[in-house]
C-alpha cells in the first residue's frame, strides 16, 4: 500500500467489485490521505482512468445498441418475407381448390402452374360454389393471417388458429418494437392484436 493510505477493513472484497468501482474507492482514499506524496498526480492519473473507462462503456453501450437495432432489423425483414411467402402459399392453395377438375400439368415452378390453372378458369367459365368455399377455406386457414381472418377476428366472428396466433404474436412483437413479451401480447386479446396488424398492413406502402 502506498505510503499514507489507510486501509479500510470495512470494505467489500475487490474480487467482487469492478474496475471503475475500485478505482473510485482508491481516489477516495487517495482524497483523504493529505500526506500522500505526489497526491496531486496520483488524483490526475486516476481521473484520467476514470474519463477512458467512461468513454469506453459509452463506446460499448452505443455497439450493443447498434447489434441490437441490427438483430431486430433482421427479425422485421425475416417476418416480412415470411409473410410474403406465406401469402404466396396460401394464394396458390386457393387456386388449387378453386379448380379441383384442371386437367392440365400441375409440375413445375409454380407461378407457371398457377398461371395455368388461372387460364384454365378463364376458359372453363368460373369455378362452382363448393370449389368456391374450398378455396375461401384454404384462405381463412392459412398460417398467415390475411385481410379476411383479422376483419373475422377483429368482428368476434371467429379466432386465430394455433399457426395464425402464433405468426400475428410474433409480427405483432417487431410492430411494437419487441416493447412487450408474447405472454403480454396475448394478454391484450385476440381483437387487439387483429387490429394492431390491420392497422399496420393498411399504413404498408404501396408498390404500384
Amino acid at each position: 500500500m502506498a505510503p499514507g493510505l489507510v486501509h479500510n477493513p470495512g470494505m467489500t472484497s475487490s474480487r467482487t467489485k469492478d474496475p471503475k468501482t475500485l478505482l473510485l474507492e482508491f481516489r477516495e482514499r487517495v482524497v483523504v490521505a493529505p500526506a500522500l506524496p505526489a497526491r496531486e498526480d496520483w488524483l490526475n492519473r486516476i481521473d484520467a482512468v476514470l474519463k477512458a473507462l467512461d468513454v469506453q462503456e459509452a463506446r460499448i453501450d452505443r455497439m450493443r445498441q447498434d447489434v441490437e437495432e441490427a438483430e431486430h432489423k433482421h427479425d422485421a425483414a425475416n417476418l416480412a418475407r415470411m409473410r410474403v411467402f406465406g401469402q404466396l402459399n396460401t394464394l396458390h392453395k386457393m387456386l388449387a381448390a378453386a379448380s379441383p377438375n384442371f386437367s392440365g400439368d400441375a409440375t413445375g415452378e409454380a407461378q407457371h402452374v398457377a398461371q395455368r390453372r388461372i387460364q384454365w378458369l378463364v376458359e372453363s367459365g368460373g369455378t362452382d360454389a363448393a370449389a368456391a368455399q374450398a378455396a375461401r377455406e384454404a384462405e381463412m386457414e392459412a398460417p398467415m393471417p390475411g385481410q379476411a381472418v383479422l376483419e373475422a377476428v377483429i368482428a368476434g366472428t371467429r379466432k386465430f388458429n394455433k399457426a395464425q396466433l402464433e405468426f400475428s404474436v410474433a409480427e405483432a412483437m417487431v410492430l411494437t418494437n419487441w416493447e412487450m413479451t408474447p405472454l403480454e401480447i396475448i394478454g391484450k386479446g385476440e381483437v387487439w392484436l387483429a387490429e394492431l396488424i390491420m392497422k399496420n398492413h393498411a399504413g404498408a406502402p404501396s408498390h404500384d
